[in-house]
């Protein structure tokens, strides 16, 4: 696949970039499975630019401990670290725990109409199994409820911490019935938020964190060969 000049937003963004973009994605939508070998060489050729644009997207992927480059050897993508989702998930548990407290501080109908149009949309994607398109909107309806208690910085962390996950969740979402949970959790989180109920609200973050658990037992099951502890 070529980066034509249309892909390519010059100015502030470059070729390492788009590499950069293009690679994570791969490497989130399972595209390119844990363990998967690399090389320098090979990606330049595959894009059709030099190794150096290619080698500084490597070095951010390693940096985000998505790539594990290896002196002398070839560069693989990481293994999934139960022991770094596990620290991921405290981080993303305290960080929403205080924002409900404040979201069940504000009030303002056009915010809920948000929150229950996201909903919407959520339930419509179900329905045509666009996982995808529902994945997209998990991290949304998070992001809302940020918005919500004029908490906007936090959205940094919590994606963050959501891409630490993003191979797992993928491969949850696979199944519809776990799919349809998510969904579930979200319109309970709604329904507590709308009521202001804060000791419900956030019972419900904690379960639907606690979702992971399960999908990291049913992937170790099925695919030890992803996990690197």
């Amino acid at each position: 696949m070529t980066l034509t000049p249309d892909s390519l937003q010059t100015e502030r963004r470059t070729t390492a970039d788009d590499l950069f973009d293009k690679i994570r994605y791969d490497i989130d939508k399972m595209r390119l499975l844990p363990g998967t070998k690399m090389s320098e060489a090979d990606i330049a050729k595959q894009y059709e630019v030099s190794r150096q644009p290619v080698r500084e997207a490597f070095i951010r992927l390693n940096n985000l401990s998505l790539l594990q480059i290896r002196p002398q050897k070839a560069t693989i993508v990481r293994r999934i670290s139960k022991s770094a989702i596990r620290q991921s998930r405290f981080v993303r548990a305290a960080v929403e725990i205080e924002v409900a407290h404040r979201a069940c501080q504000m009030s303002g109908t056009r915010l809920f109409d948000d929150i229950h149009l996201q909903l919407k949309q959520q339930a419509a994607c179900l329905d045509k199994n666009d996982i995808a398109g529902f994945h997209a909107l998990d991290l949304a309806f998070h992001e809302s409820i940020c918005v919500m208690a004029k908490c906007e910085f936090a959205v940094d962390v919590i994606k963050d911490c959501k891409a630490k996950v993003s191979r797992l969740c993928l491969l949850s979402l696979a199944h519809d019935s776990d799919a349809i949970q998510v969904y579930k959790d979200h319109v309970a989180l709604a329904k507590h938020l709308v009521a202001q109920n804060e000791k419900k609200l956030v019972a419900a973050i904690r379960d639907h964190l606690s979702r992971l658990d399960s999908t990291i037992e049913y992937i170790q099951t099925h695919h030890s060969n992803y996990f690197d502890d």
